[in-house]
């Protein structure tokens, strides 16, 4: 057994944290990338939590020939990624935790460069993450994923039929001497990724000045102290469902005094595949984070949320204009100090609440009336006035009225 020690007794630096769930093909080829890192295998863990997978990943797991001192944990139900990622975190021994999910590769210096990046303390660092790879072709693909992959036209040269359904695009040779990233591409259909790449070009790699970080925590590539996330607490496990767990961990990491990196140097790359979340499941999720963050003191996750869920359901168009949400932000910060203003703003969250409910179509979730009895319009849409006239809030008002439009069906204007 691989002790939890380096050579010279210093406990293990990192902790990777890899829940999988019935994606054993591709933890695979992720666990090899880990194997050749170029930073000392003694000194990072890699724990792997099996979510109630049901293809056999156990097996590979028991037999793959790890450099590094691999954990196996072993659920027999999945409960959701929330709990087999807090799994993970409790059995980690690494001062750094590096959170990669089981369908990625990573690059050689990938281990390296998340430990250096946290020579500073109570920093959370944030990957590459929109990097995308084709590293199996799967015969059951949908439309989308067959028209991209013929759209690449990447010259594959080592092609492995797996069975029936499944070809292996990737070798281990190409993983080992990192070739494989000649066959990976940017994902850009995605409002988010586009959203975030813009914004990076705004607010550089240490996001100063820009009030939504955590949305650059996306738990295929990040890392963070481990004392910072226990003492924070972990991830939300009453959400079961797929969808913004690491928004909410990142978030909570944000508000409670941490520093956001973005490094574009710390690369991985997800291994595309169909998704295996279901639109009810997203639906659900989002629900609970709504209803979580249902508070003025939260309408910053509030509005990011409602602009996340348009990255993935129809029309895929943000209610607020992208380029705004910053300075909408920073108005609103500014509006709080108004204590004149504090209905209009309880008022605004809760248009966040209706159109999300109708961006969502849960129009029969709508309670109109209760929302009329304690608000007088009138005075509502005087003091949007009042707040532009007499302040400038511009992006407040914009971001009004945007809301106020989107929803005008559910409620009627004066």
């Amino acid at each position: 057994m691989i002790p939890i020690t380096n050579e010279e007794g210093e406990m293990m630096k990192a902790s990777i944290i890899i829940p999988s769930y019935n994606a054993k093909e591709r933890l695979y080829l992720n666990l090899l990338s880990l194997s050749y890192q170029d930073y000392p295998h003694q000194d990072f863990e890699v724990i792997v939590i099996d979510n109630g997978s049901t293809d056999d990943t156990i097996d590979m797991l028991s037999k793959f020939e790890a450099k590094f001192p691999l954990i196996t944990l072993r659920v027999n139900q999945n409960r959701g990624i929330a709990s087999g990622r807090n799994l993970g975190i409790l059995k980690a021994n690494g001062d750094i935790l590096i959170f990669h999910d089981s369908d990625m590769i990573a690059s050689k210096d990938y281990v390296r460069k998340h430990i250096e990046a946290h020579q500073e303390k109570n920093k959370v660092v944030c990957g590459l993450c929109w990097l995308r790879i084709y590293s199996f072709y799967y015969e059951n693909f949908k439309s989308f994923h067959q028209q991209l992959f013929k759209r690449l036209n990447n010259p594959y040269t080592e092609v492995q039929q797996v069975n029936d359904i499944v070809y292996q695009l990737i070798s281990e040779k190409q993983i080992k001497d990192g070739s494989f990233m000649n066959y990976s591409f940017e994902f850009d259909n995605v409002i988010l990724f586009s959203y975030l790449k813009q914004t990076l070009q705004t607010y550089k790699e240490n996001l100063t000045g820009y009030h939504f970080p955590w949305r650059y925590f996306l738990t295929n590539n990040a890392s963070v102290e481990r004392k910072r996330v226990l003492e924070i607490g972990l991830f939300d496990e009453k959400n079961a469902n797929w969808g913004f767990e690491d928004f909410d961990l990142g978030y909570r990491l944000y508000k409670s005094g941490s520093e956001f990196s973005v490094r574009h140097d710390i690369i991985s790359a997800h291994q595309e595949h169909e998704r295996n979340y279901t639109t009810k499941e997203i639906k659900a999720s989002t629900d609970y984070w709504f209803e979580k963050y249902n508070e003025i003191d939260y309408i910053d996750m509030l509005l990011s949320l409602l602009f996340d869920i348009a990255s993935i359901f129809p029309p895929m168009e943000p209610i607020i204009e992208s380029t705004h949400l910053n300075s909408l932000m920073e108005e609103i910060y500014e509006i709080r100090k108004l204590s004149k203003y504090s209905d209009l703003l309880d008022f605004f969250r809760e248009m966040l609440q209706i159109a999300k409910k109708k961006y969502l179509k849960q129009e029969d979730q709508i309670q109109l009336n209760d929302l009329g009895k304690s608000i007088d319009f009138n005075i509502v849409f005087q003091k949007v006035n009042e707040i532009h006239e007499k302040f400038g809030k511009i992006h407040f008002y914009n971001a009004f009225f945007a809301l106020n439009n989107y929803i005008s069906n559910s409620f009627s204007t004066k």
